[in-house]
């Protein structure tokens, strides 16, 4: 196949001297110093547009041995300068994100299975409040093949000042219900039920390959449990999804069956490390403030750790978590 060459249109290629050039890519602020040759110099002069290889050996073999030619080649896209484009093609709607993947690894082939390993992906959400639809739109931004989505409840009127898709007039319809009819271009399979030890999750479970719960009720704790049960049994890693309680925020670990610590390993570590649960309880909490920009900010810190674990690239929150102060924007990773 005559692939077309084209100099990554994200870096800078700056001259030091005859002799040595550097490289700084726009994504990682890295800069790479290399010497450059006559060779170097004219492939890079060249790929300024794009070129198809064939025509570019052409050119350059009346001057250079071919398998020079393409040792350059070759070692110009393994330092990040060039890249080879084939005939494959991708949906445009993720044109910025591939760049983007793209930026992290060492060809174009390798970016574009990234991005399908992401339009392959089925991931099921339990909960779709204040972080659950935030998390969903999230994961239709980057290209979730399939998301299947949670929730028993209508919509009322105080959901509106943080959660995504609803608006008054959506007010006591189902949510999961108006979030399908408003994401046409996403395939979204709705499902309204009550996570508890006596339903069965099997049909929305078996199938997908990451689960993300943000289902409160009657617990985050009672619902993490069952869903770590599933997990375990299926063997699919999940993620208890971040929290937010006033100004307060908290991105939560991605647990993998067997390879991480569990979630009752972070029930411990919660226990062990709360100075009052020994103490008798006079008044519980009934309700507490919530702002929507913090569960958006939240969701969308917590999605990406998602994005992360779905490429294999960048470092993940594995058994770990952060919490994040908003009022002063201090962050706090926590080890367990």
């Amino acid at each position: 196949m005559d692939k077309k060459l084209k100099l990554k249109e994200s870096i800078y290629i700056l001259k030091e001297s005859e002799e040595v050039y550097s490289t700084i890519c726009t994504s990682t602020r890295r800069i790479k110093r290399f010497r450059v040759d006559d060779l170097v110099k004219e492939i890079i002069k060249e790929l300024r547009t794009p070129k198809k290889e064939n025509s570019l050996f052409n050119k350059l073999k009346k001057k250079y041995p071919t398998e020079d030619i393409s040792k350059c080649i070759e070692s110009l896209e393994e330092v990040g300068i060039l890249r080879k484009y084939g005939d494959s093609s991708f949906n445009e709607k993720y044109l910025k994100q591939i760049l983007f993947i793209d930026e992290l690894t060492n060809s174009w082939d390798e970016t574009l299975k990234l991005q399908e390993r992401i339009e392959n992906s089925k991931i099921a959400v339990f909960g779709v409040g204040g972080i659950g639809t935030w998390i969903v739109n999230g994961l239709s931004q980057i290209g979730v093949g399939e998301i299947r989505i949670v929730d028993p409840d209508k919509i009322n009127k105080s959901n509106l000042n943080r959660q995504l898709f609803f608006n008054e007039e959506d007010v006591g319809k189902y949510k999961v219900d108006v979030i399908k009819s408003k994401m046409q271009d996403t395939k979204i399979i709705p499902y309204k039920k009550f996570i508890s030890k006596s339903q069965n999750l099997d049909d929305i479970i078996v199938g997908t390959n990451f689960l993300i719960n943000c289902a409160d009720k009657p617990s985050v704790e009672k619902t993490s449990k069952i869903l770590n049960d599933y997990a375990v049994k299926y063997n699919i890693p999940y993620c208890i999804s971040g929290g937010y309680n006033l100004h307060l925020g908290m991105v939560g670990p991605i647990i993998i069956p067997g390879k991480t610590a569990t979630f009752n390993d972070f029930l411990k570590y919660q226990k062990k490390n709360d100075s009052f649960s020994k103490l008798e309880k006079i008044k519980d909490i009934e309700q507490t403030g919530n702002l929507g920009p913090i569960a958006g900010a939240i969701a969308n810190i917590q999605v990406m750790e998602i994005f992360k674990y779905l490429i294999g690239k960048g470092q993940t929150n594995l058994n770990k978590f952060a919490e994040i102060d908003f009022m002063n924007f201090k962050i706090n990773w926590i080890d367990f």
